[in-house]
């Protein structure tokens, strides 16, 4: 399913290496600047020389103005590629169901059709984003704090990697129910549009037959199936971002409290321990915005996996291989080695 979702990437290689290129460059923008800081409170300070701290701060702002034009481009040309691969899907979807059989529209309700094309495409563009960027980005993040953390100091870079795993697995368990419960809802919207579909559509006979508490008593069915469905989703989500904020802490905290004692005892300057700390942060940022757009992810895997099933429907009416496209007809038609 991966190498799918990557060839949709293909028509927009510009784009995507221009995205991709921003972004790693940010992320690397953004480990050099605790280490910057260390500098700063370690050699700059004891110093007491202004003009060096006046030049290393107007290098820093330099940085940053680079970082901001790089996250700007990021947000928006990103988003561009997310989009148009979103409405490249969207596309096929639509030339695909003029290609089915009447037997497939039998089977299958408008509502459900309809959401195929729509809803299920409507997180595919952040994903398309995000997706592959992110995941690159957070391994590059992951090695590469870790690398610095290292280096200022082993013990506690260690002590850090300790709890890292419990909250990628804490993230991957949540992510998997996620998935399974997007796609669950993605059903429920089917139900809705066709419940919707066929009341209105039929509103004569409806209100011809006084039916309308009936139509009531069977949408408020669906809504609250939806509705449980959605709970379900956010109470996913709400153990999962309680346990990885936890997590996420707790490393906060036993660093604080593990640096604090090396300071006291000579083992690490104020420099490396500030450094360090902001390490800290950078490292767990990942992790942070993976749970930012937990719910995002499920919605746009479960999505794409219900197009690729629409997708993967044969019609029953299929075109030989090595056929060739009619063009420029006259309209003339002759019958030849026909009998009745």
């Amino acid at each position: 399913m991966i190498r799918r979702f990557l060839s949709y990437y293909a028509p927009w290689k510009g784009l995507f290496a221009l995205d991709f290129s921003c972004a790693v460059l940010a992320g690397l923008l953004e480990l050099g600047f605790p280490m910057a800081v260390r500098t700063f409170v370690d050699q700059l300070l004891p110093r007491q020389d202004w003009t060096l701290i006046i030049i290393a701060s107007a290098g820093l702002l330099v940085i940053y103005l680079l970082n901001t034009v790089l996250m700007a481009v990021v947000t928006y040309w990103g988003h561009m590629l997310g989009i148009n691969i979103e409405t490249e899907m969207r596309r096929k979807s639509f030339d695909h169901l003029q290609k089915l059989s009447f037997r497939f529209y039998d089977n299958h309700k408008t509502g459900h059709l309809v959401g195929r094309v729509t809803k299920d495409l409507e997180e595919i563009g952040e994903i398309a984003h995000h997706g592959p960027e992110d995941l690159f980005i957070a391994i590059m993040t992951f090695a590469g704090a870790f690398v610095l953390m290292f280096t200022v100091n082993m013990h506690l870079a260690l002590i850090t990697a300790v709890i890292v795993p419990l909250i990628a697995w804490v993230t991957m368990r949540y992510g998997d129910r996620m998935e399974r419960n997007w796609q669950a809802l993605y059903r429920r919207v089917g139900d809705f549009n066709v419940r919707i579909e066929e009341n209105v559509g039929g509103m004569r006979v409806v209100q011809a037959f006084a039916n309308e508490e009936h139509e009531r008593t069977l949408f408020a069915h669906d809504n609250q199936r939806y509705r449980q469905t959605k709970l379900d989703a956010y109470r996913i989500m709400s153990a999962s971002n309680s346990l990885n904020y936890m997590g996420i802490r707790l490393i906060q905290l036993v660093v604080m409290i593990a640096g604090s004692y090396l300071v006291i005892t000579g083992g690490l300057s104020n420099g490396g321990f500030v450094g360090f700390l902001l390490l800290v942060g950078v490292f767990v940022r990942p992790i942070e915005k993976i749970n930012s757009v937990i719910e995002t992810y499920p919605k746009g895997i479960a999505g794409f996996r219900r197009y690729t099933e629409l997708l993967d429907t044969e019609p029953d009416i299929a075109d030989r291989a090595g056929a060739v496209t009619a063009s420029g007809l006259k309209g003339d038609i002759k019958y030849r080695g026909v009998s009745f």
